[in-house]
């Protein structure tokens, strides 16, 4: 149980990759989209500059160097914020800018924060370019330390001249309490009543100029700018990093779902590898159609002979193989002749039928194997001995068993020698009873295919029907995609014009159920 489970959660990965890889153009394609979509908003998009300025706050008090108690905890955050955030600072700010913002706009565009306990203040000043948020984040500030100063030297002013009137009336008291000792007996009540006023007039007197001096060496400084806006780093919203990144990863992730959407309506298979997987077996060769003749020359003929060696383990002498033709050219697949051609050079008997061959296919396929009639509807190659060409010469009609398998060719089947192996090709586009009627004639088959031409569907097809009744599905062969430019001109390269109209029919006739005589 537990090998069956591993065996499914590896095919269900390998699944996965395998569409990853089918699709990676689907893939590519949504990324960029992606990458493009967000280039495109952030052109359209109005973008937002961020400046910030930082300042440190100074703590005024008569005693900033107190060991008993921290500067920041002299300072309030929510004060401090409501205060770089007032209408008032905001004004100041304005005619810094020289009005170019008004309060409220300036208000709008800032953010105060506050950290340290409020020792450092962050202000951030949104415009829409770099040169307005910098001059912006820094009126801002400047306002900020400048309201401030003028607030503390305001209160101690106030302050110092309330002292200061107290000390004045305090000194006109002393200089009464001084003559009234002079003019006193010693020894008197009054003399005594005197001196005591005096002292604590003195006494007073050092107290309140204790206290002036202290509020007169107060630093009224509001504060420092740690960094100015042009010192520190600028924001942009949106940003540019993160957009496209973001558009990227979108693009990506829709590019994956869009691939396994895709993937079961992408039928075309494109290599051999797609092929293999789609049919379960092998594929032996993958040729070069642009350069395919017959007999095979080359690189073409080096893979056949490898194929033809690599059959014939799989294929008994006096069986019967069917070629699919999944190409889909307007012609028989060269390939599939050739493998015939191969197997004969070899020297095996071999038995080569086209049941959907034209008159003018025949014709070219004479002249290229030098073929020789001996009988009707036989033919032997005068270059290749061991190969005979057959062609029916009755039509499938409501009469025959089948439209394309006729008397003629089931008699040639069945009539073949012990040692003779016998080649029969179908195309992928006949008529399906035609192609079930040639799985249940032959022993083995073989799938011709084209890379960008056969579809998943009629590899399925094929394959399940041959399931079905026990055909052993030996391979494929494959041939490389040509430019579409070219695959309505494929075929094989015979030195003859092409087929006439009234083959073409015939071809029609043979493919399509024979409507009954009315």
């Amino acid at each position: 149980m537990d090998e069956d489970q591993g065996s499914t959660t590896t095919l269900g990965f390998e699944q996965y990759v395998f569409v990853l890889k089918r699709q990676w153009r689907v893939i590519l394609a949504a990324t960029v989209l992606g990458g493009i979509a967000a280039a495109g908003y952030l052109v359209v998009a109005q973008q937002t500059v961020t400046a910030t300025t930082t300042i440190n706050l100074n703590v005024i008090t008569t005693e900033p160097f107190s060991a008993q108690k921290a500067a920041s905890g002299l300072l309030d955050d929510a004060t401090e914020t409501a205060i770089a955030r007032s209408h008032v600072v905001a004004s100041r700010a304005s005619d810094l800018l020289d009005g170019d913002l008004s309060p409220s706009e300036i208000r709008a565009a800032s953010t105060v924060t506050t950290s340290s306990g409020a020792a450092v203040v962050t202000v951030d000043f949104d415009a829409d370019s770099s040169a307005e948020a910098i001059k912006g984040a820094d009126a801002v500030a400047s306002a900020y330390l400048s309201f401030r100063s003028d607030q503390a030297q305001e209160r101690i002013t106030v302050m110092v001249t309330n002292l200061t009137e107290r000390i004045d009336a305090l000194n006109t008291t002393l200089g009464e309490a001084n003559q009234a000792l002079v003019s006193a007996d010693v020894t008197s009540a009054a003399y005594a009543q005197a001196t005591t006023q005096r002292q604590q007039i003195l006494t007073e007197l050092d107290g309140l100029l204790s206290q002036r001096n202290g509020l007169q060496s107060v630093d009224t400084t509001g504060g420092i700018v740690l960094s100015a806006a042009e010192d520190n780093e600028l924001g942009f919203a949106p940003g540019r990093t993160v957009t496209l990144l973001t558009g990227i990863a979108a693009g990506l992730v829709l590019g994956l779902i869009a691939a396994f959407v895709w993937n079961p309506f992408d039928r075309r298979l494109r290599n051999a590898k797609e092929m293999s997987r789609a049919l379960r077996a092998p594929v032996f060769a993958t040729v070069d159609a642009r350069r395919e003749d017959v007999p095979a020359r080359g690189a073409a003929a080096d893979s056949l002979r490898v194929t033809r060696e690599r059959l014939l383990v799989d294929i008994y002498l006096g069986t019967t193989v069917l070629v699919i033709d999944a190409t889909h050219r307007t012609e028989t697949s060269p390939t599939a002749v050739n493998l015939a051609v191969v197997t004969a050079q070899a020297g095996h008997d071999v038995q080569f039928i086209v049941p959907e061959g034209t008159d003018e296919f025949h014709e070219h396929l004479r002249a290229a194997l030098a073929l020789e009639e001996e009988e009707a509807g036989t033919a032997t190659s005068a270059t290749i001995p061991s190969l005979r060409v057959f062609s029916a010469t009755d039509e499938g009609d409501e009469y025959q068993g089948d439209l394309l398998l006729t008397d003629q060719t089931y008699a040639a089947i069945e009539n073949a020698g012990s040692d003779e192996i016998t080649f029969l090709v179908l195309s992928s586009a006949a008529h399906p009873a035609s192609i079930l009627a040639g799985l249940r004639v032959a022993q083995s088959v073989v799938v011709v295919t084209r890379e960008r031409d056969t579809t998943t569907s009629e590899i399925r097809w094929i394959r399940e029907e041959a399931d079905g009744i026990d055909t052993r599905i030996l391979g494929a062969i494959a041939e490389r995609g040509l430019p579409r430019a070219q695959r309505k001109e494929s075929g094989i390269a015979w030195p003859f014009p092409a087929r006439s109209e009234r083959a073409a029919t015939l071809r029609h006739e043979a493919r399509n159920p024979v409507a009954a005589d009315s």
